[in-house]
């Protein structure tokens, strides 16, 4: 039966809890309203449950009473716990904090030391305990999918301190909190430069103390992970030196200036000493950087909300990857049918911006996409101003493109920055070329989609306007929504006609989607199938059809970033629900009502997302 139900019963809601459904039938008519829980319980047809409405009506009055009263203690409860357990979560992690626009910690730098990681844990476990006595039947729908949420966080949370421990095999770890929360405050102007500056001095003082922690954690590190982390402290070193200084070059106080100079000297004494220590680490031959098989089910299980064992997402991968393999040779026949498909590709990824103009080539499309997106109604772009295009740090060069989008918690009004990775002056000329040919036009145009319009950027407006705080802030994301979405639009927007039909840019949309598919297969061969990076490098090379430079860059990214399948797994999951959605909406469904009651929904794992587009659905989350 179609779901027409809601408009005979109001706010009809049908939610699937360890094998329960919740049925909540509020101002009937409006005569009353009522709550009771059915074990079991797929669908009622509307009539029946009307029937039940009025039997129960005069004879459960107590019962409903005794109900409303465990709801409401149930409904007290647990916004005080989530505020707590966030609260407690930011004061532990002040980047994410900053990512979601709360600035109460920006001073103080994350503390890996053995008592500071020994407290996260029983903090988390008392979390834990606390959530388990609240009666999550008991409390409203939405709740009812953020108590599921905040559990699985917790889990995720002590998964990765009691069984992963990457705070002792990465020193890429203690990297982050010094780059990421020093480029948070020169990037987001949330308050005046001189104030910021003393929150940049604070956190620079703090750079010793984290990385004596990183001496005393790291044990044995995997060869992939030593030179992973050099690079990247040689580019935060570089960038609190150099970058850092410029940024904060306006504020006249002297005696500011001379406290800054104080502590980015005590910073940089701090990094270089490590990356010393780095230099002179012997990398344990018998290490492995692979998290094995159960530790990545549990990881996408708690960390996603995916449960879907390894050797079937390998299937789906598979297929995957042969089908769009397959599209990107007939696409290639449409270019130039007597010519080999890679040879096709490969004149269409000479077709290049220049080394030093990524940044302006990217800032050119933005506006083509806007005008794009309004005329064919694929989705209302909330009003905020256009994000500001910037080349990406040098400590950041893993990641060829990203989107910086000021938190929903944020005060005022703030720029977002496109950052785009531009060749490194130290390459040498073919592993330039090859870069830039894997950021041809075409490729840049898909890249412009997924970080801005209507991707990243766009899904970081609509944050703006969700009410849970459980699924607006940055430290519960799932990236498989967050990338899911922005991956899927790339293929969205080329459907809908974006590029008029050119197969040059549906080459390109294909060539990411295949990059994306590697990263499929490679994140799980590594951790789970003992696939090793030079391994690695080759499957992107042959199936990605990527040039050595950018296939070992991603092998690499897979050792760190294990579960990098979010990207493809959550466009699936995606372009399942739209198709489901159509179908249950029929001739009501339209692309643009999709697409905002998704991103209205919050950053939330994508069975929730079906959860609320679908009450009572239990369709699987990929096939």
């Amino acid at each position: 039966m179609k779901r027409s139900s809601e408009s005979i019963i109001a706010n009809c809601k049908l939610q699937i809890l360890n094998c329960k459904f919740r049925i909540c039938a509020t101002a009937i008519a409006p005569i009353f309203s009522f709550q009771f829980t059915i074990c079991n319980l797929q669908w009622f047809p509307p009539l029946v449950l009307l029937g039940l409405l009025f039997a129960f009506s005069s004879s459960a009055a107590p019962l409903i009473q005794k109900t409303e009263s465990k709801n409401e203690m149930a409904a007290a409860k647990f916004p005080n716990l989530v505020n707590e357990y966030l609260q407690d979560l930011h004061s532990r992690h002040p980047a994410l904090a900053a990512a979601s626009g709360i600035h109460t910690w920006d001073g103080q730098l994350e503390d890996y030391s053995t008592p500071a990681i020994g407290s996260e844990i029983a903090a988390i476990k008392i979390f834990q305990s606390r959530l388990q006595k609240v009666p999550p039947l008991e409390l409203a729908l939405s709740d009812t999918y953020d108590y599921q949420i905040l559990a699985n966080n917790m889990s995720a949370r002590l998964l990765e301190l009691e069984q992963i421990k990457s705070y002792e095999r990465n020193p890429q770890v203690y990297n982050d909190p010094i780059s990421t929360g020093l480029l948070q405050l020169a990037m987001f102007e949330y308050a005046p430069a001189d104030a910021r500056l003393g929150l940049v001095i604070a956190k620079e003082k703090l750079a010793g103390r984290l990385l004596d922690s990183a001496r005393a954690n790291i044990h044995k590190p995997p060869a992939v992970f030593l030179k992973i982390a050099i690079e990247s402290f040689k580019g935060t070193l570089s960038f609190v030196q150099t970058d850092l200084p410029k940024a904060f070059a306006s504020v006249k106080d002297a005696k500011l200036q001379s406290e800054f100079k104080k502590s980015t000297k005590s910073a940089t004494d701090a990094i270089a000493g490590y990356i010393k220590h780095l230099e002179k680490t012997r990398p344990d031959p018998e290490a492995t950087f692979a998290i094995g098989k159960q530790n990545y089910e549990a990881k996408l299980k708690y960390e996603e909300g995916i449960e879907i064992p390894v050797e079937t997402l390998l299937k789906i991968a598979d297929r995957e990857l042969a089908r769009t393999q397959d599209d990107f040779r007939k696409t290639a026949a449409r270019i130039d049918p007597k010519r080999d498909p890679l040879a096709v590709w490969a004149d269409v990824q000479r077709d290049h911006p220049k080394a030093g103009a990524l940044v302006q080539e990217a800032q050119k499309q933005l506006d083509a996409l806007v005008r794009f997106i309004e005329e064919k109604k694929i989705v209302t772009l909330p009003p905020a101003a256009a994000p500001v295009v910037a080349p990406t740090p040098d400590f950041m060069r893993w990641s060829t493109a990203s989107m910086w989008t000021p938190g929903p918690f944020e005060r005022i009004a703030l720029p977002a920055r496109y950052l785009i990775t531009d060749v490194d002056p130290k390459w040498t000329d073919k592993q330039k070329e090859e870069y830039l040919g894997s950021i041809n036009y075409p490729q840049l145009w898909t890249t412009s989609i997924h970080e801005v319009y209507p991707g990243h950027f766009v899904q970081g407006t609509f944050l703006r306007q969700v009410t849970s705080p459980v699924r607006r802030v940055a430290a519960l994301a799932p990236a498989s929504f967050v990338e899911g979405w922005a991956h899927y639009t790339e293929q969205m927007m080329i459907d809908e006609g974006f590029g008029g039909g050119d197969p040059k840019i549906r080459m390109g949309q294909l060539a990411d989607a295949l990059l994306r598919l590697c990263r499929f297969e490679v994140g799980i061969r590594e951790h789970t199938r003992g696939m090793t990076v030079d391994q690695g490098t080759r499957f992107f090379m042959d199936n990605g059809y990527m040039g050595e430079t950018p296939s070992r860059i991603e092998a690499e990214r897979g050792t760190f970033d294990p579960t990098y399948l979010v990207y493809t797994v959550g466009k699936l999951a995606i372009l399942k629900l739209r198709d489901d959605y159509k179908r249950d909406r029929r001739e009501q469904f339209t692309l643009q009502e999709f697409h905002d009651r998704l991103l209205s929904n919050g950053n939330a794992p994508l069975w929730v997302h079906r959860q609320m587009l679908l009450p009572g659905d239990k369709g699987k989350l990929i096939e």
